[in-house]
């Protein structure tokens, strides 16, 4: 077993050894050999690139060569063809050239008998210069010999025919501008009928003009004499609130009949809530008299919701966009404000259906002119605080709350308080006119209105110096016509003045009149 074992020990050793050469060798060898392998693959792999370089070179330069006579051949045929067109080029230039040198002579030519004939035309100027003189010379001569044998001045016969021509012109101008007058008013006459007869017919009224109150009856005696004596304060507490309203106590004028307290001026809202507070308060008798601020506040507060609302509604009826919430608010208040007895809320929606009737006949725009129409009377609801014509403050208040210069301007111009020549404007003062004139809107007591003006008349006539009275536009204005040598330009402003106040004196009459007072001095000759 161990001559076996020792064996197998030597052989295995002999085996290592064996291996550990034959690697060494093949380590040795075997680099040389793959050297050799590689060096001789690159030589082919070069030779192969310089091969295929040189035949990549001689593709290229026979590509290049091609190109290049490619090229040649195209250059060859443009110059061919420039020089061909060129020789076109050439041959225009020699014609053109040609054709100026021709112009030229032509041109030459045409100077020079240019030149002859300015002389010529020079010539015949001068003539008829000479010819001219000679005429105005002998113009003058026989002139000069006529006026010599008429005995009279040239200049002076000049003047006169020439007054004889613009005289006669004048009135054949004249004529014929009465002529176009004429015309013009007969046809716009017949043009207005035509056009009110188509509104009247096309306006229908939905309303009854509702009837205003404007006082309490007070049928016991005793709270009438409790009414009238001083040391009661009801009508003085009732005074200071309403702010301008008068209240005014009318005893019976016979047995049985009732006393009444009579209420007047200021606003109509204040005025219609003191009515309704009268009405409440006075059969609780004077121990409750003196408790009257909170039922008036009450009413007041009552009435002005109802005028927001008529205004709104008349606002919404007009289909009128933008309206001031105010506006519509004093529109509103119209309700309880009466001019000879028409309810001006009512006439100031009237007015703007009609204005806008009357502007799609004339070709204004409907729209704005119902706008003007429903605020011309606005101004009425605060005449009495603030001076001034109602149409005037009906404009100022509209341009507060943001109305347009236009609309605003039309307004103030529907009483003739601002000069306006704009259609516009006509459309507002007939509509204006038609609302107050059509029958049963207004009563006018002739009696009445006859006393005012002869009030006034009278008033007026009470100072030194006056010469005529007009009373105007149904009372509204008084022109007054005043001796320049009895009445000074200096004083004129305070006599202006004083007149007014005399008038607010002695005469009663409703809004305010405006007086106009004239100076002038005239000079009259007769021959």
């Amino acid at each position: 077993m161990s001559e076996i074992s020792t064996s197998y020990i030597i052989t295995g050793l002999i085996g290592a050894l064996l291996g550990v050469g034959l690697f060494s060798v093949v380590r040795y060898l075997l680099p040389k050999r793959l050297k050799s392998t590689h060096q001789q693959q690159r030589d082919m792999i070069v030779e192969k690139a310089k091969a295929r370089k040189e035949q990549l070179v001689a593709e290229a330069k026979k590509r290049a060569d091609e190109k290049l006579q490619l090229m040649k051949e195209e250059l060859e045929v443009s110059l061919e063809d420039e020089r061909l067109s060129l020789e076109s080029l050439e041959a225009d230039f020699n014609l053109q050239e040609e054709f100026a040198e021709h112009e030229e002579e032509r041109i030459v030519k045409l100077e020079a008998t240019l030149d002859v004939h300015q002389k010529k035309i020079q010539d015949l100027q001068d003539q008829l210069k000479l010819h001219e003189d000679e005429k105005s010379q002998t113009r003058i001569a026989t002139q000069e010999r006529l006026a010599g044998i008429a005995d009279c001045d040239i200049q002076t016969t000049k003047q006169n025919i020439a007054d004889g021509v613009l005289n006669d012109r004048r009135l054949d101008s004249q004529k014929r501008i009465k002529e176009l007058v004429d015309d013009l008013e007969s046809h716009s006459k017949k043009g207005a009928e035509r056009v009110l007869s188509r509104i009247l017919s096309r306006y229908q009224p939905t309303f009854v003009w509702p009837k205003s109150v404007n006082h309490v009856e007070v049928q016991n005696p005793r709270l009438f004499e409790a009414l009238e004596n001083p040391a009661n304060t009801l009508i003085a507490d009732l005074g200071q609130l309403s702010e301008g309203v008068e209240i005014t106590l009318s005893p019976a004028e016979h047995e049985g009949m009732p006393s009444v307290i009579r209420l007047g001026g200021g606003y109509g809202i204040y005025k219609e809530a003191i009515r309704l507070t009268l009405e409440e308060v006075l059969p609780r008798g004077p121990s409750q008299w003196g408790k009257i601020d909170k039922v008036y506040q009450k009413h007041v507060r009552t009435i002005e919701i109802q005028a927001a609302k008529l205004g709104k509604q008349a606002v919404q009826e007009l289909r009128l966009p933008n309206i001031h919430e105010e506006i519509q608010k004093m529109v509103g208040a119209l309700n309880w404000r009466t001019s000879y007895r028409q309810n001006q809320y009512y006439h100031s929606v009237e007015v703007s259906r009609l204005a806008g009737l009357l502007a799609a006949e004339m070709g204004v725009d409907p729209q704005v002119a119902k706008r003007c129409g429903l605020l011309h009377d606005i101004g009425k609801g605060i005449d009495y605080r603030i001076e001034g014509s109602h149409a005037v403050i009906s404009g100022d208040y509209a341009d507060r709350f943001g109305e347009k210069r236009l609309v605003c301007d039309t307004v103030m111009s529907h009483h003739n308080d601002l000069v306006l020549d704009t259609p516009l404007s006509f459309v507002l003062k007939s509509a204006d006119t038609l609302s107050g004139a059509r029958p049963g809107a207004r009563i006018n007591l002739e009696e009445g209105y006859q006393e005012r003006l002869a009030a006034m008349e009278e008033a007026i006539k009470t100072f030194s110096g006056i010469q005529k009275v007009a009373i105007m536009n149904g009372g509204r204005e008084v022109h007054i016509g005043v001796n320049h040598k009895r009445i000074r330009e200096e004083d004129l402003q305070e006599f202006t003045a004083a007149i007014a106040r005399k008038i607010e004196e002695d005469v009663a009459f409703p809004g305010q009149i405006k007086v106009l007072v004239t100076r002038r001095f005239e000079a009259t000759a007769v021959a």
